[in-house]
């Protein structure tokens, strides 16, 4: 008897389930990604290792502390910083892997709270990452973002990401 009604159950409580998932609120947050090569002054990427065979960057992984800016412009207002890591997992050399924790410092609500990124970036075009989740107001976060090179000196790149993402408290 009781295991008949435990299917009633779950049928009765799936649409609140399902409309607690679809009532989920999509944020949207666009800002840029201001990265100095290893190398020249006030440099925010290093190369920490390093096969270099056949003058390839297979195997290479950089860390980075990167500022995170309202604009593409580098004296744009400062929103925080990106701490991460880059491997270069492709043999063909389009990309790798790369995992990020965005610190917001001055972003509105978002001011002390972090998100944690991961996943394949491409360097022929734009990338898409997930959100695998967040501290403070971000906290639960999930989701995904979008990147591409905007633009790219012989000492800097600017990279404009946008995210999207629920919180699920």
């Amino acid at each position: 008897m009781a295991a008949a009604r435990f299917p009633l159950l779950v049928l009765c409580l799936l649409p609140i389930i399902v409309c607690s998932v679809v009532d989920a609120e999509l944020t949207h947050l666009h800002f840029y990604f201001h990265e100095v090569d290893a190398g020249t002054p006030n440099a925010t990427v290093v190369n920490v290792a390093s096969l270099h065979r056949n003058s390839s960057t297979f195997g290479d992984v950089n860390v980075f502390d990167n500022a995170l800016r309202e604009g593409p412009d580098p004296a744009s207002r400062l929103i925080g910083r990106a701490h991460g890591l880059a491997v270069h997992a492709s043999l063909d050399e389009t990309g790798g892997l790369t995992a990020i924790n965005f610190v917001f410092s001055d972003y509105g609500a978002y001011s002390g709270s972090t998100l944690a990124t991961q996943g394949h970036f491409i360097t022929t075009g734009p990338s898409e990452r997930s959100i695998v989740g967040g501290t403070g107001k971000l906290r639960f976060a999930r989701g995904y973002m979008t990147s591409k090179l905007l633009s790219s000196t012989d000492t800097a790149i600017v990279v404009v990401f946008d995210m999207y993402f629920t919180l699920d408290h």
